[in-house]
């Protein structure tokens, strides 16, 4: 069975989900300007999520599903490994531009020049820095759950780009690269899904 859901209203950022995924593009473009560009999150590329217990299913992002966020015009970060400490760049300061295309959320960055920023800027050139991730929320989406009332697929409609990442997270296959664990199926009138973090295996 599909089920729609939206974002339930209050919603934490506390359930920010992540991705990590090493099916994207990151380059470094130019040493004199630290710029960085390639892309966050790719559109029908379909990944397998293991929720805890071993559970899996199937997730992907459907073309269009950031243009809202990103017309929303909100402060999105680029960080280093998700920490909030390790900042590059930011939508808001002018330094990071997010956009939408056919293959999916593509990014530009201006690093500082700082020890983080000609740090990063350098380990991304060398390949250090082998995948992208991005944190979100979901707003809307379709669901399909067995008769065992087990989730078995998730199509993103919209989502609510927070933060893009570089990350150093070893190359775990195309079908285990996300972290997130959802509970078993939720009642009809409330499905918005909820994240907890949890490190994948591979």
């Amino acid at each position: 069975m599909t089920h729609k859901t939206d974002l339930e209203d209050g919603q934490s950022p506390s359930e920010l989900e992540l991705r990590f995924n090493l099916d994207v593009e990151l380059r470094a473009e130019d040493d004199s300007a630290r710029m960085v560009k390639g892309y966050a999150a790719m559109f029908n590329s379909k990944t397998k999520i293991r929720m805890y217990g071993g559970h899996t299913f199937e997730e992907w992002l459907n073309p269009g599903c950031f243009a809202k966020s990103i017309g929303d015009g909100k402060d999105v970060r680029f960080l280093v490994e998700h920490m909030p400490f390790m900042l590059l760049a930011r939508s808001g300061a002018g330094t990071l531009t997010l956009t939408e295309d056919k293959r999916g959320l593509a990014f530009e960055a201006i690093l500082p020049d700082t020890t983080l920023g000609r740090d990063t800027y350098e380990n991304i050139r060398n390949k250090n820095y082998p995948g992208m991730s991005f944190g979100f929320l979901p707003v809307k989406n379709q669901t399909e759950y067995d008769d065992r009332g087990r989730l078995i697929r998730v199509q993103h409609d919209e989502v609510d780009v927070r933060e893009i990442t570089v990350t150093s997270m070893p190359a775990y296959p195309k079908t285990s690269v996300a972290v997130r664990s959802l509970a078993t199926r939720p009642a009809p009138d409330n499905l918005a899904l909820r994240a907890r973090l949890a490190q994948l295996k591979g």
